[in-house]
Order: structure tokens, then C-alpha cells, then sequence
């Protein structure tokens, strides 16, 4: 009788066990699919991948030189706007880089087939995901993003280096022939989302450029931001600032699959809709893009390149080009005035 007790309670132990190691490799596996979601890396992971097999990756800052030079991941080389921006001459700026000048750039990088470039920035990622929005628009995928940028690397408390920029040996990469429209969207297809209900229209600029209100910027009111030509929004548009969905206060990184789920839903944004997103030059728009596309989902969601810079443009050619103003021109210089009196204090 004692030992079948004995054995009883052996048994129960082993269950016991067996059932406590069942959970642990799920709890496991939902943790590494929300970290590595579509080329997304954590910091720790990318510095063992740059310790021990540098060769095979380019580590890219996408930020203004000075904001490099005061501290990037070691090894790192320098990109900003320019460098991938339109190289055609237009009214407004902000635009893709064409073919020709994106290739140029990646040769210039030092890239070719079997390396992979590793982007962050030091603003949460919003300018990184944009290149990595144009690299897609031609075909180009061999690349990951560091998850939470510059502070997320700082945070783990990681090297970071002041060494002055390097240059890499240029080579003779070549782009596929090929361009992903689904991902881009363009005027006339903005026109024609105002009209269709099955379209959501996504502002994700922050609220006093969505609504059109004054602000001040280095001790000066100003009514738009420098590139754009009217204050406003487009019509039917739906406020959601590209930082709600990433911890600014904290790592930098993007919120919890729950978090981010609940900020679209009580905005009434939902996978069954069609996406179309603007900003003010189409950068904060790569963020939300890569949120929405990569990491819930979202199968119909498009860039609007040209965001507010190409449409205020249009509208002060032609009036007939819709746009909302939340702030009535009355407010508006009811808080002119205010932030005025408050910088003259």
C-alpha cells in the first residue's frame, strides 16, 4: 500500500512538471513573434549579430550628421532625408527618390547581395521606416529595423561610439526591375477616398496640425509647418498621431499588440477598411504604415507620398481642392495672438 501511495505521488509530480513546462516555450514564442515582427530586431539580439558576423551587415543611422556625430551604434554610417528624397525638381518637396538615385545610394552604402542593412534612428524609428517604406516601394527587402532606434540601444546600456563617419567601397548593386504601387498612394486617389466609404483616411500628424491651430516653433507663431503652403487637413480625415502607437515615454519601442489594438478600435479603424495615410511629407506616415501593414496586419494600407505639402500646394492653385479647418479662422487668431502676448512676455 505504501508504495503505490509512493508512486501515486511520483506520478503526480511528474504531471505536475510536465504541465508546468507545456506553458513555458508559449509564453516563449508570443514574446519572440511580437519582437520580431516583419525585420524587426531587439537590440541585444543586433549587437550579437554585429559582434560576430559584422561582415555580413551594414548598421545605418538615419538622422542629420550632427545628431550622429553626437553618439551612434559603432560601425554605423550616416543617412538623412536628402539622400533619399526626389531628384526631380518639383514645386514641393518630400517625394521619393527616383530608381536611378535610390540604387546610387545603396551603392554608395557599400551594399551587395548577402549583406543585410541594419536602420534605426534616434526618433523612435519614424525616419528609418521611411527609407525602409521607399527600399519596399522598389523591391528591396534586405534589411531589418532595430527595435526602438538609438534610445532602445542606450537603454540596454550598449556601446555607443562619437568615431566620425566611414565610408564603404562603393559597388555595383543593381535594384530589381520592379515598383509596389499597392503601397503608394497619390492624389487622385486621396480625391477619391473623400467619396468612398469603404476608405479611411488617416492624419497622423499631431493635433494643432490636424486641426489647423497656431503654434510656436523656436520662439516664433506659425501657422504651418516650413514645406506647406496652407493650414488644415483633408476631408473625412481621422486624427491618430503615429506616436500613439510607440512608447515615446519610455523605449522607444511600438506598444503591445493589446495597446495598439484598443487606440485603432476606439477610433473606429479597422482591417476591413482601406487605409490611406498622410502626414506632412510622408514620414510619420511610414511609421503607422509599418504598424499597421507589418505588425497588425492591415492588408490595404497605403503611403500618401505627397501627404499635406502636396495638397495644401494644390489648394492654393485651386480652391476646388478640399480642405477641413477644425480651428475657424476667428480661434485662429484669437490663439495667434495669445502665443504672441505669452513670447513677447
Amino acid at each position: 500500500m505504501k508504495t503505490e501511495v509512493i508512486l501515486l505521488v511520483v506520478l503526480l509530480m511528474m504531471c505536475s512538471s510536465c504541465s508546468h513546462e507545456k506553458k513555458s516555450p508559449s509564453a516563449t514564442t508570443e514574446q519572440e513573434s511580437k519582437l520580431t515582427t516583419y525585420n524587426l530586431l531587439i537590440p541585444l539580439d543586433t549587437h550579437k549579430l554585429l559582434s560576430n558576423e559584422l561582415e555580413k551587415y551594414i548598421p545605418i543611422q538615419v538622422s542629420k550628421k550632427e545628431v550622429y556625430n553626437q553618439g551612434h551604434i559603432r560601425g554605423s554610417l550616416n543617412i538623412w532625408r536628402p539622400e533619399y528624397a526626389s531628384d526631380i525638381t518639383e514645386p514641393y518637396g518630400g517625394m521619393i527618390p527616383s530608381k536611378e538615385k535610390l540604387q546610387n545610394l545603396l551603392q554608395s552604402l557599400g551594399f551587395e547581395k548577402g549583406k543585410t542593412l541594419l536602420l534605426y534612428d534616434a526618433k523612435a524609428n519614424v525616419d528609418a521606416l521611411r527609407f525602409a517604406w521607399v527600399l519596399n516601394l522598389y523591391g528591396f527587402d534586405d534589411f531589418k529595423i532595430i527595435s526602438g532606434g538609438l534610445k532602445n540601444w542606450k537603454d540596454k546600456g550598449l556601446d555607443i561610439s562619437t568615431d566620425k563617419v566611414i565610408t564603404r567601397d562603393k559597388t555595383n548593386y543593381q535594384l530589381p526591375d520592379y515598383f509596389d504601387k499597392s503601397i503608394l498612394a497619390e492624389y487622385h486617389d486621396v480625391i477619391a477616398a473623400i467619396r468612398d466609404s469603404n476608405t479611411l483616411i488617416l492624419d497622423t500628424r499631431e493635433r494643432y496640425e490636424y486641426e489647423g491651430s497656431p503654434f510656436l516653433n523656436k520662439g516664433k507663431v506659425l501657422a504651418y509647418k516650413k514645406g506647406a503652403f496652407s493650414r488644415g487637413s483633408i476631408p473625412t480625415a481621422i486624427h491618430l498621431n503615429w506616436s500613439t502607437l510607440v512608447d515615446l515615454k519610455t523605449d522607444h519601442e511600438i506598444k503591445e499588440l493589446k495597446d495598439l489594438e484598443f487606440d485603432l478600435k476606439k477610433r473606429g479603424i479597422s482591417k476591413e477598411k482601406n487605409i490611406i495615410l498622410y502626414c506632412h511629407s510622408g514620414s510619420r506616415t511610414a511609421h503607422t504604415y509599418y504598424v499597421l501593414k507589418h505588425v497588425l496586419g492591415f492588408e490595404n494600407v497605403k503611403n500618401y507620398d505627397g501627404s499635406w505639402i502636396e495638397w495644401s500646394y494644390r489648394h492654393t492653385l485651386d480652391s476646388t481642392v478640399p480642405v477641413d479647418r477644425i480651428c475657424s479662422d476667428k480661434l485662429f487668431k484669437e490663439k495667434k495672438d495669445s502665443l504672441a502676448l505669452a513670447v513677447a512676455k
